[in-house]
């Protein structure tokens, strides 16, 4: 009985945890929540995630940790705010801080296979969230103009061939990001909700960053002549109609490919023993509070994110939905936790869902917090610039760069329409109160961990190296 035991012990991790689940993560750049079926909206943007939410757990209240890529992912694959791990703006990051380890490398000294399949920018090497990534693949080129992100089609093929060759060599890990709603908004049909449209929103220049950054009046990211298209765009609505309408058939033909690639996995049998997670990194501005793109603010259309979770393990959580504050950086410590993996020393700054998913009834946060800083050319104040602080109605804002708190009452008024500030001080003070709170014990008051301490990570072996 000994000798088999230590044999046991003695096995390798991926020998030792076969039983352990696959995880795949899906994430859709600049995807709102609001513009998928499952969280009501009209028209049949997403019929393939929508029923992947019917077989799993659908969070009503995800929130980003931000507003645009870079923090978003540092965030999801670090487990902390961007605060500690410091990529909070492209104009000063050099690069994930030493002290850092990332999901995808505890899960490597875990056992599991890993892989990042990606057409943006910022997943590229240089930033250092590639860490830990047995495979990696990137279909984003420095070269194309305007520095557009690939779609998920070019990675499709290459996704599909490597969870192929890998569904027997133990439980791996895939995090794919999908940016075809992106600007310029990639689709196979952009006409699809607005056929027959002419005007100034077809010229390609309205479907970038500049654009946007002019039309928000923000003081730089764009030439003067941009200006003259913003003025032309907001004369008649039906220009921003037909935005929305192509930012719509983006999602719908995002949703078409993970349709594809969902059948893929149920052809080779992986849906029997893989957790699939479907969520996005922010979400996209089309036109709410005179706001387009995601360059500025936290209001709803850029925090709320869809959040589904489908695991084979857990059949009861078919079609259930949860309405607690749940946020991105709660999916590490989740993962690290399906996959076994120790967790204890990263001093990981969410909460794993796992413990909801088994009692939705479980406690939970009665706050969260997102905070963001414009990614402007600027060197200006390179403070984080926007916070908010969100019980399960009120939502509390703080912009630098405003001279006074907005309160808004997302239960009566979920686009932010009317802000009580002035009418309820009492919510406002309690939220402010919050914020500062988290802000003091959320930050490293010196560089490292929130703690101080040098994580337990860097001191164990090496990572596997890599076949």
């Amino acid at each position: 009985m000994t000798s088999l035991l230590l044999a046991v012990l003695l096995l390798p991790p991926a020998a030792a945890a076969e039983e352990r689940p696959n995880i795949i993560m899906l994430d859709i750049c600049s995807t709102r929540a609001d513009h998928f079926g499952t969280y009501g909206y009209p028209r049949d943007t997403t019929p393939h995630m929508d029923a992947l939410g019917q077989g799993g757990a659908v969070f009503e209240n995800a929130m980003s940790e931000g507003s645009w890529c870079l923090p978003s992912y540092a965030s999801l694959l670090t487990g902390h705010v961007p605060e500690v791990h410091g990529l909070y703006t492209s104009l000063l990051a050099q690069g994930l801080p030493k002290f850092e380890s990332t999901l995808a490398s505890e899960l490597r000294r875990s056992g599991y296979r890993t892989a990042l399949f990606s057409g943006g920018v910022y997943l590229r090497p240089e930033w250092g969230l590639t860490k830990g990534f047995d495979t990696y693949v990137n279909t984003f080129s420095t070269s194309t103009p305007g520095r557009i992100p690939a779609p998920f089609e070019t990675n499709l093929d290459d996704l599909l061939a490597w969870v192929k060759k890998e569904r027997r060599s133990g439980p791996f890990f895939v995090f794919a990001t999908i940016d075809d709603l992106h600007v310029p908004y990639h689709s196979s049909d952009p006409d699809q909700y607005d056929p027959g449209y002419q005007g100034v929103a077809r010229d390609t220049d309205v479907f970038s960053v500049p654009f946007a950054r002019a039309y928000n009046d923000e003081p730089s990211g764009y030439p003067e002549s941009m200006k003259a298209k913003v003025a032309a765009f907001k004369s008649d609505p039906r220009h921003l109609r037909h935005l929305i309408a192509r930012y719509d058939a983006a999602l719908h033909s995002a949703d078409q490919r993970i349709g594809e690639f969902l059948a893929q996995l149920k052809r080779l049998g992986l849906d029997k023993n893989t957790v699939l997670i479907v969520t996005a990194d922010h979400g996209e501005l089309l036109g709410e509070k005179g706001l387009l793109n995601h360059t500025q603010s936290l209001y709803e259309p850029v925090l709320h994110v869809p959040l589904i979770v489908k695991h084979p393990g857990l059949p009861k959580l078919a079609g259930r939905r949860f309405s607690q504050l749940v946020q991105r950086i709660d999916l590490m410590p989740t993962i690290l936790e399906l996959a076994e993996a120790p967790a204890q020393h990263l001093e990981l700054q969410g909460r794993s869902l796992m413990p909801l998913l088994r009692d939705p009834g479980a406690p939970w946060r009665e706050v969260a917090f997102a905070r963001s800083k414009r990614n402007l050319a600027r060197l200006s104040d390179l403070n984080i610039e926007e916070r908010v602080a969100r019980e399960k109605c009120w939502k509390l804002h703080h912009y630098l760069y405003k001279d006074r708190y907005e309160l808004y009452d997302l239960c009566s008024d979920p686009l932010e329409a009317e802000d009580l500030a002035a009418e309820r001080p009492d919510i406002a003070q309690r939220l402010s109160f919050a914020l500062v709170k988290d802000m003091e014990v959320s930050r490293p008051h010196v560089s490292g961990l929130p703690s101080g301490r040098t994580p337990r990570s860097l001191d164990l072996a090496p990572l596997p190296p890599k076949d």
